[in-house]
């Protein structure tokens, strides 16, 4: 059995003081000391990870600005090349009209030239035979028969070189 004595009370007491003593000099104030170092490693960490945290949203910000400004710019060049094509298209039509419409302008020309030149030779033609008939007419004596016959064969040969034209 346990003697409860007050001498070994006292004993008990003090050897427990002793060890706490102990306990905390050695062991609770280091334990302490590392629990605080461990403590604010810990609130350090953190805070780098909510840096870190808040860094990568910037740079996450910052790539979706740049992303964006990128479709922007290769939108307008896609618009300006689209516009430059049109225009380039325009220009070409019109070109391409004016030059048709000079090439019609030439070919009237052309075919009023050549017009004039058939009608002229046309002309010169009627008058030769003009001239050839009236000189068969009076050539030959004044029979109605005769005349009428004369410009019949006339008429003929005016039909026969006009067709061949």
């Amino acid at each position: 059995m346990v003697d409860l004595s007050l001498g070994t009370i006292l004993a008990q007491m003090l050897n427990f003081f002793i060890l706490v003593w102990l306990l905390a000099r050695f062991a609770y104030k280091p334990l302490l000391a590392m629990m605080t170092e461990r403590k604010e490693r810990i609130a350090k960490d953190l805070e780098a990870a909510e840096k870190a945290r808040a860094e990568a949203e910037e740079f996450k910000a910052d790539y979706a600005a740049q992303i964006s400004n990128a479709r922007v710019e290769a939108q307008q060049i896609v618009e300006k090349a689209i516009q430059e094509a049109e225009n380039t298209t325009r220009e070409q039509l019109a070109t391409a009209r004016e030059q048709i419409e000079q090439e019609k302008n030439r070919a009237r020309q052309d075919i009023a030239i050549e017009r004039d030149r058939a009608m002229n030779s046309l002309r010169n033609e009627v008058v030769s035979l003009s001239v050839a008939m009236a000189g068969k007419v009076v050539a030959k004596d004044m029979n109605s028969e005769t005349n009428t016959k004369l410009i019949e064969d006339a008429i003929r040969q005016l039909d026969s070189k006009t067709i061949g034209l």
